[in-house]
Protein backbone atom coordinates (compact mmCIF):
# COMPACT_ATOMS: atom_id res chain seq x y z
CA UNK A 1 0.00 0.00 0.00
CA UNK A 2 0.73 3.49 -0.42
CA UNK A 3 2.25 5.39 2.53
CA UNK A 4 -0.70 7.66 3.12
CA UNK A 5 -1.85 7.50 6.43
CA UNK A 6 -5.05 7.19 7.50
CA UNK A 7 -6.40 11.08 8.82
CA UNK A 8 -9.96 11.62 9.67
CA UNK A 9 -13.34 9.25 8.40
CA UNK A 10 -13.11 6.67 5.31
CA UNK A 11 -15.27 8.47 3.58
CA UNK A 12 -14.21 11.51 3.90
CA UNK A 13 -10.82 10.69 2.66
CA UNK A 14 -11.70 8.70 -0.11
CA UNK A 15 -12.20 11.89 -3.08
CA UNK A 16 -8.56 13.17 -2.40
CA UNK A 17 -7.18 9.40 -1.59
CA UNK A 18 -9.00 7.56 -5.09
CA UNK A 19 -9.82 10.32 -6.60
CA UNK A 20 -13.63 10.04 -6.56
CA UNK A 21 -16.42 8.83 -4.60
CA UNK A 22 -19.15 6.10 -4.58
CA UNK A 23 -21.26 8.74 -5.22
CA UNK A 24 -19.32 9.74 -8.38
CA UNK A 25 -19.60 7.53 -11.38
CA UNK A 26 -18.52 7.12 -15.19
CA UNK A 27 -20.51 7.88 -18.46
CA UNK A 28 -23.41 5.50 -18.39
CA UNK A 29 -22.80 3.60 -14.89
CA UNK A 30 -25.92 3.79 -12.23
CA UNK A 31 -26.03 4.61 -8.65
CA UNK A 32 -28.14 3.24 -6.03
CA UNK A 33 -31.32 1.41 -6.41
CA UNK A 34 -33.77 3.12 -4.46
CA UNK A 35 -37.28 1.84 -3.47
CA UNK A 36 -40.48 3.50 -2.99
CA UNK A 37 -39.77 4.06 0.36
CA UNK A 38 -36.42 5.99 0.19
CA UNK A 39 -38.06 7.82 -2.84
CA UNK A 40 -41.09 8.53 -0.08
CA UNK A 41 -38.33 9.40 2.50
CA UNK A 42 -36.44 12.00 0.11
CA UNK A 43 -39.66 13.54 -1.24
CA UNK A 44 -40.94 14.12 2.04
CA UNK A 45 -37.42 15.71 3.50
CA UNK A 46 -36.37 17.74 0.44
CA UNK A 47 -39.84 19.03 -0.89
CA UNK A 48 -38.57 17.84 -4.31
CA UNK A 49 -40.29 16.06 -7.19
CA UNK A 50 -39.31 12.91 -7.18
CA UNK A 51 -38.12 13.56 -11.45
CA UNK A 52 -35.37 16.20 -9.45
CA UNK A 53 -33.58 13.19 -8.71
CA UNK A 54 -34.79 9.62 -9.64
CA UNK A 55 -34.05 8.16 -12.79
CA UNK A 56 -35.33 4.76 -14.26
CA UNK A 57 -33.33 2.06 -15.90
CA UNK A 58 -35.77 -0.32 -18.21
CA UNK A 59 -34.37 -4.23 -17.90
CA UNK A 60 -35.37 -6.84 -19.75
CA UNK A 61 -37.23 -9.58 -17.87
CA UNK A 62 -33.92 -11.51 -17.59
CA UNK A 63 -32.17 -9.01 -16.29
CA UNK A 64 -34.69 -7.91 -13.55
CA UNK A 65 -34.41 -12.04 -12.61
CA UNK A 66 -30.39 -11.78 -12.39
CA UNK A 67 -30.14 -8.73 -11.04
CA UNK A 68 -32.97 -9.96 -7.83
CA UNK A 69 -30.40 -13.42 -8.05
CA UNK A 70 -27.12 -11.95 -7.36
CA UNK A 71 -28.45 -9.59 -4.79
CA UNK A 72 -31.19 -11.11 -2.13
CA UNK A 73 -31.91 -8.15 -0.35
CA UNK A 74 -33.70 -7.03 -3.91
CA UNK A 75 -35.66 -10.07 -4.56
CA UNK A 76 -39.18 -9.10 -5.37
CA UNK A 77 -37.96 -5.52 -6.34
CA UNK A 78 -39.43 -6.14 -9.86
CA UNK A 79 -42.33 -7.79 -8.95
CA UNK A 80 -44.48 -4.94 -10.84
CA UNK A 81 -41.98 -4.30 -13.70
CA UNK A 82 -38.74 -4.60 -14.37
CA UNK A 83 -38.08 -0.91 -13.95
CA UNK A 84 -35.16 -0.03 -11.71
CA UNK A 85 -35.09 3.01 -9.65
CA UNK A 86 -31.38 4.60 -9.37
CA UNK A 87 -30.18 7.97 -8.11
CA UNK A 88 -30.09 10.48 -10.81
CA UNK A 89 -26.75 12.07 -11.66
CA UNK A 90 -25.28 15.55 -12.33
CA UNK A 91 -22.03 16.34 -13.82
CA UNK A 92 -20.98 12.49 -12.94
CA UNK A 93 -22.21 12.50 -9.59
CA UNK A 94 -25.33 11.89 -7.85
CA UNK A 95 -27.60 14.81 -7.26
CA UNK A 96 -27.05 15.02 -3.82
CA UNK A 97 -23.43 14.93 -3.76
CA UNK A 98 -21.01 18.01 -3.44
CA UNK A 99 -18.08 17.52 -3.95
CA UNK A 100 -15.32 18.30 -1.01
CA UNK A 101 -18.28 17.79 1.41
CA UNK A 102 -20.15 14.52 0.59
CA UNK A 103 -24.24 13.85 0.68
CA UNK A 104 -26.40 16.83 1.92
CA UNK A 105 -29.05 13.95 2.77
CA UNK A 106 -29.10 13.62 6.67
CA UNK A 107 -28.13 10.12 7.05
CA UNK A 108 -31.29 8.79 8.25
CA UNK A 109 -33.22 10.34 4.72
CA UNK A 110 -30.32 8.59 2.76
CA UNK A 111 -31.56 5.50 0.26
CA UNK A 112 -30.86 1.75 2.36
CA UNK A 113 -28.44 1.19 -0.45
CA UNK A 114 -26.66 4.13 0.16
CA UNK A 115 -26.65 3.89 4.11
CA UNK A 116 -25.44 -0.18 3.70
CA UNK A 117 -22.88 0.17 1.09
CA UNK A 118 -20.24 -1.03 0.55
CA UNK A 119 -21.67 -4.26 2.36
CA UNK A 120 -23.61 -6.49 0.90
CA UNK A 121 -25.61 -9.71 1.23
CA UNK A 122 -24.67 -12.38 -1.14
CA UNK A 123 -27.20 -15.24 -2.05
CA UNK A 124 -25.67 -18.15 0.72
CA UNK A 125 -26.74 -15.65 3.42
CA UNK A 126 -23.07 -14.35 3.95
CA UNK A 127 -22.14 -10.92 3.79
CA UNK A 128 -18.82 -8.91 2.41
CA UNK A 129 -18.09 -5.99 0.54
CA UNK A 130 -19.02 -5.26 -2.75
CA UNK A 131 -15.79 -4.78 -4.71
CA UNK A 132 -12.01 -6.53 -4.55
CA UNK A 133 -9.24 -5.44 -2.88
CA UNK A 134 -6.21 -3.87 -4.92
CA UNK A 135 -3.72 -3.81 -1.71
CA UNK A 136 -2.03 -0.44 -3.67
CA UNK A 137 -3.53 2.86 -3.36
CA UNK A 138 -1.84 3.86 -6.75
CA UNK A 139 -4.05 0.69 -8.35
CA UNK A 140 -6.87 1.25 -6.82
CA UNK A 141 -6.74 4.55 -8.33
CA UNK A 142 -5.83 3.30 -12.03
CA UNK A 143 -8.60 0.44 -11.05
CA UNK A 144 -11.43 2.40 -10.08
CA UNK A 145 -14.46 1.40 -8.34
CA UNK A 146 -11.97 0.93 -5.36
CA UNK A 147 -13.16 1.75 -1.29
CA UNK A 148 -10.55 3.28 0.54
CA UNK A 149 -11.42 1.28 3.56
CA UNK A 150 -11.26 -1.70 1.94
CA UNK A 151 -8.08 -0.91 0.78
CA UNK A 152 -7.03 0.26 4.19
CA UNK A 153 -8.84 -2.82 6.38
CA UNK A 154 -6.51 -5.98 6.83
CA UNK A 155 -10.27 -7.99 7.73
CA UNK A 156 -13.57 -7.41 7.26
CA UNK A 157 -13.69 -6.05 11.36
CA UNK A 158 -11.47 -3.52 9.86
CA UNK A 159 -13.83 -2.40 7.47
CA UNK A 160 -16.73 -1.97 10.18
CA UNK A 161 -14.71 -0.43 12.25
CA UNK A 162 -13.32 2.31 9.37
CA UNK A 163 -17.30 2.35 8.85
CA UNK A 164 -18.15 3.62 11.95
CA UNK A 165 -20.42 0.43 11.83
CA UNK A 166 -20.92 -3.14 13.69
CA UNK A 167 -22.22 -6.49 12.03
CA UNK A 168 -25.52 -6.17 13.80
CA UNK A 169 -25.97 -2.80 12.22
CA UNK A 170 -25.38 -3.59 8.90
CA UNK A 171 -27.71 -6.68 9.14
CA UNK A 172 -30.45 -4.70 10.58
CA UNK A 173 -30.19 -2.05 7.71
CA UNK A 174 -30.00 -5.43 5.38
CA UNK A 175 -33.39 -6.19 6.98
CA UNK A 176 -34.93 -3.46 6.73
CA UNK A 177 -33.85 -2.79 3.00
CA UNK A 178 -35.27 -6.29 2.38
CA UNK A 179 -38.54 -5.21 3.87
CA UNK A 180 -38.87 -1.75 1.95
CA UNK A 181 -38.17 -4.24 -1.38
CA UNK A 182 -41.04 -6.43 -0.97
CA UNK A 183 -43.40 -3.41 -0.22
CA UNK A 184 -41.64 -1.91 -3.23
CA UNK A 185 -42.07 -4.85 -5.21
CA UNK A 186 -46.09 -5.35 -4.39
CA UNK A 187 -46.69 -1.59 -5.15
Amino acid sequence: MSGDAPAGPVCARCPRMLGASCCEVKEGERLATLTRSDVERITAHTGFSPRRFLDEEYLTHDEAAGYEERRPLYRGYFRRAPVRLTLLTRGGACVFHERGRGCVLPADVRPLACRLYPFERWPDGSWSVQMGRYGDLDEARRGGEACLAVEEAESMEGVLELFGTTREQVEFLGERLAGETRRHGRG
